[in-house]
């Protein structure tokens, strides 16, 4: 398979050439909006969002195939991937793979892959993956020291625990014969040796390991995520993100994305956990009529024109400004394109 890092360039269409889509290629869809950790430097920390804090449940499996029948009565291509994590740990939800195997078989995406910190991967739930079809699972490791981990986390499992439910994935996998889900371990860049802990630590458990650069989500007033990892001071992390700095005035992931939050509030975002950008929830219109509907095209005519500090979640936001997130560039596209 495809190293999930080599997915973003593989086949890559210009957006800035196609744009408006009749249908988005992603769909980002939230299983849970609960988490077992609170990393120092997620919004699963922060206190001061009513709207995230108040959406913090698990989805109901009504909820999602209710996702799943406007997806499979839309037509046009198929989602070229659906991804089944947002804001909270996946697996939470009891009805995870219940819901893996009704979007495989309604085949409504290319890809089907989730995010997960794999703390409450049970030898079931590997089962599932794998019988299900899971194409990728991205597992966020947050220290390969225990020490570490802990005080990140906030979370007293062990990393011995992380590392032996991946051990068992990879079992499951040669016991059917699988090679899916391919199983990606990535972890934010420490600027130090432990770098090579993390790699040589999940080395025999992963089919991809890969350090991550740092960003700072939407931003909050109560709290700087990448300060409370890594301090005010810290060179290394100043310098990356300014080698980052893509000077985008455009936000491209509204132009091929759709999230769906647990109680089915719609964003054109996978970033927005303070939920400025919801544009629709699936009760009340289906998903082709919020990406068709014009409430959908007046916040990107605001992308376009550079108008979006207007929208309080994205004059907050960094991470389409950073060329390590972002690779689409839809700055100069004429406002005319989307009414064509």
């Amino acid at each position: 398979m495809l190293a999930y890092t080599k997915l973003k360039d593989n086949n890559r269409h210009m957006l800035r050439d196609i744009i408006p889509l009749k249908k988005p290629f992603t769909l980002v869809v939230e299983p849970s909006g609960l988490c077992n950790f609170r990393c120092i430097m997620c919004f699963q920390s922060a206190s001061e969002s009513r709207y995230f804090n108040k959406n913090r449940h698990n989805m109901p499996f009504e909820t999602f195939q209710l996702i799943v029948d406007q997806m499979s009565q839309w037509g046009e291509d198929k989602l070229k991937v659906l991804k089944l994590s947002l804001y909270g740990e996946p697996l939470i939800n009891p009805d995870f793979c219940k819901m893996l195997a009704l979007a495989r078989d309604a085949d409504i995406a290319e890809r089907i892959e989730t995010t997960s910190n794999v703390s409450l991967l049970t030898p079931a739930i590997s089962e599932g993956l794998v019988k299900g079809g899971l194409d990728y699972i991205r597992v966020s490791v947050y220290s390969p020291l225990q020490e570490k981990h802990e005080k990140i986390t906030a979370s007293p499992i062990s990393i011995d625990t992380i590392r032996g439910n991946l051990e068992v994935l990879q079992e499951i996998k040669i016991r059917y014969n699988s090679e899916k889900p391919f199983v990606a371990v990535k972890m934010l860049d420490t600027y130090s040796e432990e770098n090579e802990v993390f790699r040589e630590m999940y080395r025999d458990v992963a089919d991809e390991i890969y350090i991550e650069k740092p960003h700072n989500w939407v931003a909050s007033t109560e709290k700087s995520f990448i300060n409370s990892l890594y301090g005010e001071q810290n060179d290394s992390v100043i310098s990356d993100l300014n080698d980052q700095d893509n000077k985008l005035k455009a936000c491209g992931v509204s132009f091929y994305t759709l999230s769906v939050r647990n109680n089915g509030d719609v964003a054109p975002c996978c970033v927005d956990w303070s939920g400025g950008t919801n544009v629709g929830n699936i009760a009340d219109m289906s998903l082709r009529d919020i990406w068709l509907g014009e409430q959908m095209r007046q916040f990107w005519i605001m992308q376009l024109q550079g108008r979006n500090a207007e929208n309080k979640s994205c004059r907050n936001c960094r991470v389409y400004k950073s060329n390590y997130y972002s690779k689409d560039d839809v700055d100069g596209v004429s406002i005319e394109r989307l009414y064509k």
